[in-house]
């Protein structure tokens, strides 16, 4: 059977929650009621709070928009993340997790979208107006398991 876009999305929700709460920090999710942040997790002496954005895939790549790209240099302080999740098809399967600074998530958005603009005399090549930008699953690797970026554990 295949999942609705809405379904994959709060899978990956609520297996982020269900990742952090394992690893014995405290998250609660929005499931949409709040921009830009779908979960908020903290420590368990709630000394450090952070906010998490999830995107979700079943297959292919992760999307979002070229909106949210915006030049951003490092932070090492950073309490915004990204945590790309594969739910994959094979419901046997455990799905794998990429946390990601929302520092370098805004960076690589702007960076590789005006690439391609410059690559293609700056518009896009086949629909000048679409907003939408792929998140590859190479170019994310370096993310993969990355929950100690949290540092909620």
């Amino acid at each position: 059977m295949k999942l609705k876009p809405h379904q994959v999305g709060q899978a990956g929700e609520h297996f982020v929650a269900a990742e952090l709460h394992r690893r014995g920090a405290y998250a609660v999710t929005f499931s949409g009621n709040m921009p830009n942040i779908d979960i908020l997790a903290s420590d368990v002496a709630q000394l450090r709070t952070v906010s998490i954005q999830v995107k979700t895939k079943s297959a292919g790549t992760w999307h979002t928009s070229v909106v949210r790209g915006e030049p951003r240099d490092e932070n090492r302080d950073e309490i915004r993340f990204w945590v790309l999740v594969d739910i994959g098809r094979d419901p046997k399967v455990p799905p794998g997790f990429w946390v990601v600074p929302e520092w370098w998530m805004l960076n690589h958005i702007h960076a590789r979208h005006h690439e391609r603009l410059e690559y293609h005399g700056g518009a896009r090549l086949r629909n000048p107006d679409s907003k939408h930008f792929a998140i590859v699953p190479k170019n994310v690797a370096d993310w993969r398991d990355r929950w100690d970026l949290l540092g909620i554990f």
